[in-house]
């Protein structure tokens, strides 16, 4: 260790010992401490194969990994959070916040796509920001202006199931319990009808034990009751009544006009991974 000149006593510099630690001006010792497990793992995380990191701490690992320009490490806090149920307005400020463009673009989509929005007009403003909340509103206004094509009526989507009242239960995507495959609020193709069950006609009731995950087949919920967040309602022996979708929205028009407001946006998240 350097030593003051004439003096045997030791210079008070960073990173001497626990009483000088190095400072790193505008980080959050919690980043540093998820970004150690990662490069460090445990004996358990080791012989398991995996990271047992809590969202908050993959948040940590992406913001840290994002200004250090650690790109695999980037990647895999990217593709780690994807299993969480990131709502649409998180996956835009995470977008922004660390330059994930995929996620903006997905997160603008669903907020335009949602038949109502969630948000009220304070917290698009606070969340989002006024311009962006003015964007949105523009791109869903010209999508009420288009034909509407009908849906499929034998289509299930987690819209699609809701309570004795007629609320959707659902208000976000959800992850499978089986694969923990995110599913989103209005794929069509996300689950399907075990092909030994009749699809009801709406107004019906119908239990989530006949639906099947698209991608492993398995049941996409285990639970045994759920409670409509509208009216508060319980929603017992997982069935639901089979509710009759909004047409669907021109998507592809959507994402055009999304990707045409915020192209400069995207642009430059997309050439920061290049």
């Amino acid at each position: 260790m350097p030593q003051a000149e004439g003096t045997s006593e030791l210079v008070d510099v960073e990173g001497r010992d626990k009483e000088h630690p190095i400072l790193l001006e505008g980080y959050q010792a919690a980043d540093f401490a998820a970004l150690v497990k990662i490069l460090y793992p445990s004996p358990e995380d080791m012989v398991s194969g995996s990271y047992t990191l809590l969202k908050e701490e993959w948040v940590g690992v992406l913001n840290l990994s994002t200004k250090w320009q650690m790109k695999m490490l980037r990647d895999l806090a990217i593709t780690k959070l994807l299993s969480f149920s990131l709502t649409p307005v998180e996956k835009v400020t995470l977008a922004r916040a660390h330059k994930v463009a995929k996620w903006l673009k997905e997160g603008l989509n669903e907020i335009v796509a949602q038949e109502q929005t969630a948000l009220t007009p304070h917290e698009l403003k606070t969340r989002l920001g006024i311009e962006t909340a003015f964007q949105l509103v523009w791109i869903q206004v010209q999508s009420l202006k288009r034909p509407q094509v009908p849906s499929n009526p034998s289509t299930v989507t987690l819209r699609s199931l809701g309570c004795s009242n007629g609320h959707v239960v659902f208000p976000n995507g959800v992850n499978c319990d089986s694969c923990r495959r995110q599913i989103l609020l209005d794929d069509p193709d996300a689950m399907f009808v075990d092909p030994g069950s009749v699809t009801p006609s709406h107004g019906g009731r119908i239990s989530l034990q006949i639906l099947r995950c698209k991608h492993c087949s398995g049941r996409p919920s285990t639970l045994a009751a759920y409670r409509c967040p509208s009216c508060l309602r319980p929603v017992s022996h997982q069935v639901f009544t089979f509710l009759a979708p909004p047409p669907p929205p021109n998507t592809h028009a959507n994402t055009t006009a999304i990707e045409e407001q915020f192209k400069e946006e995207i642009a430059s998240y997309e050439s920061w991974d290049q």
